[in-house]
């Protein structure tokens, strides 16, 4: 009996590898099924969301699917200069760090996912991904993923990506730095601290010709005052 695509994706998503592996062969029409976003079977193993003690089983069904030609590198749909990756749905929406491993292993993309990590809060994520190559300046929706990182408020994995060597003033468009974009959303002082201390300048303007240092020294709080020296004393 041919195996049809409804079936193949209930043994996808349940990572089914050894009935996965029969499917293709007998059918290896379903190699080329795309879903209305793009995704193929490999897309979908690493997006399905594992349970306690399937990762195993996750990784054998995308080694299946491997050996049958899908590349762990081919995105699903692409935005601007961001590509929807095998290692991007592990990460980002079937939180596998195991999987996502193991596809970087033998091949697959790392860029494009540190900004899913960092909303996630997931600093080993963020951690496994740099490890392998992925990009600390890469741009993706006018954010590098530190820049994204502080935009979302996700303040222990921008801090991570700063460990990591992530530039503390890189800029958007507007030429805004973090501590600009902190600064505009009113951020706890201690977060733009934790910024400053791992080097930011303050003397950076934006396309408006506004500096950090020029903000800071409006404020009330002490805090925020004493920063604005700080980084005075940096430029």
């Amino acid at each position: 009996m041919v195996v049809s695509k409804t079936k193949m994706l209930e043994l996808v998503k349940g990572f089914r590898a050894a009935e996965v592996d029969a499917a293709l062969k007998e059918n290896p029409g379903l190699r080329d099924v795309r879903d209305a976003r793009g995704r193929n079977w490999l897309h979908i193993c690493c997006g399905q969301k594992v349970k306690k003690g399937q990762a195993k089983d996750s990784i054998q069904t995308a080694e299946v699917l491997l050996k049958h030609g899908f590349d762990p590198s081919e995105p699903a749909f692409v935005e601007g200069s961001w590509k929807a990756v095998p290692v991007w749905f592990a990460i980002g929406r079937g939180e596998n760090l195991a999987l996502a491993e193991w596809l970087m292993k033998r091949g697959g993309d790392p860029n494009h996912s540190l900004w899913a990590a960092s909303f996630r809060g997931d600093l080993a994520a963020i951690r496994l991904l740099v490890k392998y190559g992925a990009s600390l300046e890469q741009i993706a929706e006018d954010s590098t993923p530190f820049i994204g990182a502080v935009g979302y408020s996700k303040f222990a994995a921008a801090e991570e990506l700063l460990k990591l060597g992530a530039n503390p003033d890189a800029v958007n468009s507007k030429g805004m730095t973090a501590l600009h974009l902190m600064l505009k959303k009113g951020s706890d002082a201690k977060h733009i601290a934790m910024v400053v201390r791992h080097g930011a300048r303050g003397d950076i303007a934006d396309n408006a010709g506004v500096t950090a240092v020029h903000i800071l020294r409006r404020k009330r709080d002490p805090a925020l005052r004493k920063l604005a020296g700080v980084l005075a004393a940096r430029a």
